[in-house]
């Protein structure tokens, strides 16, 4: 098994820019009509919600740039996981001692050393999917095939 996880973000980089083009212009002609009424600071707060929502985009697509890798093999389990700062985590362990649990937020690898959550921003779907196939895994590895 050689597994790549990342969050799903379904707003592309372009809709996203369109998104906000949008809504600079549909802000810019209410101000504009505010503004034309002489109450022009109301055209200046009309920016404030572009800005929050430029600002709540992009930290959502920092966190997007998370990813985790699961590799099982015959000989060690290896999972590394990339968080958005870009700082790695590496765990290596031996399949014989791995086991894999469900939780509320992701997937739990153990073995009787500790234990490492990867999917946590995965849907209950794909949990219980990637549960199973990681399983499956770690049973062909056990035995090893």
């Amino acid at each position: 098994m050689d597994a790549v996880l990342r969050p799903h973000r379904s707003l592309s980089a372009g809709a996203f820019k369109l998104m906000v083009v949008l809504m600079i212009a549909v802000n810019a002609a209410i101000g504009l009509v505010f503004w034309l009424q002489g109450a022009f600071p109301v055209a200046g707060f009309l920016g404030l919600d572009v800005l929050a929502l430029w600002l709540a985009f992009r930290w959502n697509y920092r966190a997007g740039q998370a990813v985790e890798y699961v590799r099982v093999a015959p000989g060690r389990v290896h999972v590394a996981a990339v968080g958005k700062s870009g700082a790695p985590t590496h765990w290596v362990l031996n399949p014989v001692w791995a086991r894999v649990a469900r939780d509320g937020r992701g997937v739990l690898i153990r073995d009787g050393e500790g234990q490492m959550r990867v999917g946590a921003f995965l849907s209950p779907k794909e949990c219980e999917s990637f549960a199973s196939a990681l399983s499956l895994a770690l049973s062909k590895a056990k035995r090893g095939t």
